[in-house]
Protein backbone atom coordinates (compact mmCIF):
# COMPACT_ATOMS: atom_id res chain seq x y z
CA UNK A 1 0.00 0.00 0.00
CA UNK A 2 1.12 3.49 -0.74
CA UNK A 3 0.79 6.50 1.54
CA UNK A 4 -2.73 7.98 1.64
CA UNK A 5 -3.64 10.75 -0.74
CA UNK A 6 -7.33 10.79 0.28
CA UNK A 7 -9.53 9.76 3.19
CA UNK A 8 -9.51 6.06 4.00
CA UNK A 9 -11.92 3.90 6.04
CA UNK A 10 -9.58 1.83 8.24
CA UNK A 11 -12.57 -0.23 9.49
CA UNK A 12 -11.85 0.15 13.20
CA UNK A 13 -12.98 -2.55 15.62
CA UNK A 14 -12.29 -2.99 19.32
CA UNK A 15 -9.87 -5.87 18.95
CA UNK A 16 -10.55 -7.14 22.47
CA UNK A 17 -11.74 -10.53 21.21
CA UNK A 18 -9.60 -11.83 18.32
CA UNK A 19 -9.62 -15.20 16.52
CA UNK A 20 -6.42 -17.15 15.90
CA UNK A 21 -5.96 -20.35 13.90
CA UNK A 22 -5.08 -23.32 16.11
CA UNK A 23 -2.03 -25.51 15.48
CA UNK A 24 -2.52 -29.06 14.20
CA UNK A 25 -3.22 -31.76 16.80
CA UNK A 26 -3.83 -29.11 19.46
CA UNK A 27 -6.66 -28.45 21.90
CA UNK A 28 -6.95 -25.14 23.71
CA UNK A 29 -9.37 -25.05 26.63
CA UNK A 30 -11.65 -22.15 27.55
CA UNK A 31 -9.79 -19.97 30.06
CA UNK A 32 -6.33 -21.12 28.98
CA UNK A 33 -3.49 -18.72 28.35
CA UNK A 34 -2.83 -18.76 24.61
CA UNK A 35 0.37 -18.13 22.66
CA UNK A 36 1.39 -18.18 19.02
CA UNK A 37 4.09 -20.65 18.00
CA UNK A 38 6.88 -19.75 15.57
CA UNK A 39 4.62 -20.67 12.62
CA UNK A 40 1.92 -18.25 13.86
CA UNK A 41 -0.61 -20.82 15.09
CA UNK A 42 -2.34 -20.71 18.47
CA UNK A 43 -1.14 -23.17 21.12
CA UNK A 44 -1.54 -23.39 24.89
CA UNK A 45 0.92 -20.96 26.48
CA UNK A 46 3.92 -22.38 28.30
CA UNK A 47 7.58 -21.91 29.02
CA UNK A 48 8.80 -22.76 25.52
CA UNK A 49 11.21 -21.12 23.10
CA UNK A 50 9.60 -18.95 20.41
CA UNK A 51 6.12 -18.54 21.93
CA UNK A 52 4.40 -15.13 21.94
CA UNK A 53 1.56 -14.62 24.41
CA UNK A 54 -1.69 -13.35 22.84
CA UNK A 55 -4.32 -13.62 25.59
CA UNK A 56 -6.84 -15.92 27.28
CA UNK A 57 -9.12 -18.33 25.43
CA UNK A 58 -12.72 -17.11 25.31
CA UNK A 59 -13.83 -20.58 24.23
CA UNK A 60 -12.45 -24.03 23.55
CA UNK A 61 -10.53 -24.41 20.28
CA UNK A 62 -10.29 -28.16 19.62
CA UNK A 63 -8.12 -29.00 16.64
CA UNK A 64 -6.88 -32.31 18.09
CA UNK A 65 -7.74 -34.20 14.90
CA UNK A 66 -7.26 -31.40 12.37
CA UNK A 67 -4.53 -29.84 10.32
CA UNK A 68 -2.90 -26.52 11.14
CA UNK A 69 -5.48 -23.74 10.97
CA UNK A 70 -8.54 -25.97 10.47
CA UNK A 71 -10.06 -24.54 13.68
CA UNK A 72 -9.89 -21.08 15.23
CA UNK A 73 -10.11 -19.97 18.84
CA UNK A 74 -11.24 -16.55 20.04
CA UNK A 75 -8.94 -14.93 22.58
CA UNK A 76 -9.45 -12.10 25.08
CA UNK A 77 -6.76 -9.45 24.47
CA UNK A 78 -7.48 -7.26 27.51
CA UNK A 79 -8.45 -7.60 31.14
CA UNK A 80 -7.22 -9.33 34.26
CA UNK A 81 -7.45 -13.06 34.84
CA UNK A 82 -7.00 -15.52 37.71
CA UNK A 83 -4.22 -18.08 37.29
CA UNK A 84 -2.17 -20.37 39.48
CA UNK A 85 1.15 -19.29 40.97
CA UNK A 86 3.24 -21.15 43.53
CA UNK A 87 3.32 -19.31 46.87
CA UNK A 88 2.62 -15.72 45.80
CA UNK A 89 3.67 -13.00 48.26
CA UNK A 90 2.37 -9.50 48.78
CA UNK A 91 5.74 -8.23 47.51
CA UNK A 92 4.95 -9.86 44.13
CA UNK A 93 2.29 -7.25 43.36
CA UNK A 94 3.39 -5.21 40.35
CA UNK A 95 5.82 -7.91 39.20
CA UNK A 96 5.98 -9.34 35.70
CA UNK A 97 4.37 -12.77 35.34
CA UNK A 98 5.66 -15.38 32.87
CA UNK A 99 3.90 -18.50 31.52
CA UNK A 100 4.78 -21.85 33.05
CA UNK A 101 1.86 -23.67 31.39
CA UNK A 102 -1.58 -22.61 30.14
CA UNK A 103 -2.90 -21.93 33.67
CA UNK A 104 0.24 -21.15 35.74
CA UNK A 105 2.59 -18.20 35.97
CA UNK A 106 5.88 -17.54 37.77
CA UNK A 107 8.08 -14.50 38.34
CA UNK A 108 10.92 -16.10 36.38
CA UNK A 109 11.05 -18.88 33.76
CA UNK A 110 13.58 -20.20 31.28
CA UNK A 111 12.06 -18.61 28.14
CA UNK A 112 10.28 -15.59 29.68
CA UNK A 113 6.95 -15.75 27.82
CA UNK A 114 5.54 -12.57 29.39
CA UNK A 115 1.85 -12.79 30.32
CA UNK A 116 1.32 -9.56 32.25
CA UNK A 117 1.55 -7.97 35.67
CA UNK A 118 0.48 -9.44 39.00
CA UNK A 119 -2.23 -7.10 40.31
CA UNK A 120 -3.88 -9.17 43.07
CA UNK A 121 -3.07 -12.06 45.38
CA UNK A 122 -6.31 -14.07 45.43
CA UNK A 123 -5.21 -17.00 47.59
CA UNK A 124 -2.18 -19.05 48.59
CA UNK A 125 -1.85 -20.39 45.03
CA UNK A 126 -3.82 -17.97 42.83
CA UNK A 127 -3.06 -14.49 41.51
CA UNK A 128 -4.80 -12.08 39.18
CA UNK A 129 -2.73 -10.95 36.20
CA UNK A 130 -3.43 -7.85 34.10
CA UNK A 131 -2.56 -8.66 30.49
CA UNK A 132 -3.23 -5.31 28.80
CA UNK A 133 0.40 -4.46 28.03
CA UNK A 134 1.71 -7.98 27.45
CA UNK A 135 -0.42 -9.19 24.56
CA UNK A 136 0.88 -9.26 21.04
Amino acid sequence: MAALTANYDAQRKDGILVAYRVAARTAIYKGAMVALNEAGYAVPAGDERGLKFVGFAYERGDNASGGAGDVSVRVWKDGSFRVRMAAPRLADLGSAAYAVDDNTVALATDYAVWVGTVVEICSAKVVRVLIRNAVL
